[in-house]
């Protein structure tokens, strides 16, 4: 009788354990497609580096991953060309036809090798039944970043570091996730920011990164960009970064939001090694959709060596991660706005 009960016991704390280990895996998984990314790198390879990686990281947190074949056929039947972003409607499309619950889109925005390579990915997910940003994140990264003493640590291989990049990005990222918005939360569509540098796509870069960085504030609910971008469309709005009281208006009463965000990126320099940081100045406002007032604006400008504390210990290399802490800075300080 002994022996049978401990066979009993054993056979139940290893079922446990093997549940527990699904459970933690994510399984069964969540029926997941990747919509084309962005390339914002300027490396025409990233794409073909950064999303088999990530196709691999997302299986491995329990998600079952649709074949790219079937992603493009779809594509292809809708005749979509878009990439980095998703309209509720194509989303609700995917959803029904390709039987996926959640699409994840974003953008690659660098990806340079050498003897200290950069990445960088900012990504977005999006329930198919509705079209809501369920997560967003942003990581950047160069081989420097993880050196340690006399070199120890420090990552030459692009294709390893943009592997450590998505490990950071997706850490949040789980299976099952539930709605974070409050009932009081204000929708905020974020247009696309003006690049006044003339760096490459560092508008697109800033805006991608203030959406990721807004839906981590319990204040505010950002209208994934695919919709956005639609309004741009239907209402002919040309100009980046400026928007007027009738642009404004229409906005609200087309996609239900409580406020505008329009930018400018002012600054976007590489810098040079230690004596030539890298520098990164953006601004923004917050317009009160319906009445096309500004209630806030603000500008940061931030350099790699501004939190240094000795030696290098604090300093920033990617010009990247310092447009991420301008961003962090803003949402932060917008936060503070009182709506009226």
């Amino acid at each position: 009788m002994k022996s049978r009960n401990g066979l009993l016991l054993l056979f139940i704390i290893v079922a446990f354990a093997v549940g527990a280990a699904n459970v933690s895996k994510g399984a069964p998984g969540e029926k997941i497609a990747i919509f084309p990314f962005e390339n914002f790198s300027g490396d025409k390879n990233a794409l073909a580096v950064v999303v088999p990686q990530l196709k691999v990281k997302l299986e491995q947190k329990g998600y079952a991953v649709l074949k790219e074949e079937e992603v493009n056929a779809f594509l292809l039947k809708e005749r979509i060309r878009t990439s980095g972003y998703i309209s509720k409607e194509v989303a609700r499309k995917m959803g029904s036809e390709l039987g996926v619950g959640v699409i994840l889109t974003g953008s690659v925005n660098s990806f340079v090798g050498g003897t200290d390579p950069r990445a960088g990915v900012t990504a977005f997910l999006v329930r198919a039944s509705d079209g809501m940003l369920v997560w967003a994140n942003h990581a950047a990264a160069t081989g420097d970043d993880f050196e340690k003493i006399l070199g120890i640590g420090k990552i030459e291989s692009l294709e390893r570091l943009s592997g450590k990049v998505l490990d950071r990005m997706l850490k949040s990222l789980g299976p099952q996730l539930a709605d974070r918005y409050s009932k009081n939360a204000l929708r905020i569509a974020v247009m696309p920011f003006q690049n006044k540098c003339k760096a490459g796509d560092s508008g697109m870069v800033a805006t991608y990164m203030f959406i990721s960085e807004l839906f981590r504030s319990e204040k505010y609910v950002p209208l994934e960009f695919g919709e956005v971008r639609k309004l741009v469309v239907d209402l002919r709005m040309k100009d980046k970064g400026e928007i007027n009281l009738k642009s404004s208006e229409a906005v609200a009463g087309l996609a239900g939001v409580d406020g505008i965000v329009v930018g400018c990126v002012d600054a976007y320099r590489e810098g040079s090694g230690v004596s030539t940081p890298p520098e990164v100045e953006i601004s923004a406002r917050l317009i009160n959709a319906r009445q096309g007032k500004i209630l806030w604006s603000g500008n940061s400008q931030v350099k790699g060596d501004d939190s240094v504390i000795m030696l290098d210990w604090g300093r920033i290399w990617s010009p990247e991660n310092v447009a991420h802490k301008a961003v962090r800075e803003l949402v932060k300080d917008m936060e503070k706005t009182k709506w009226r």
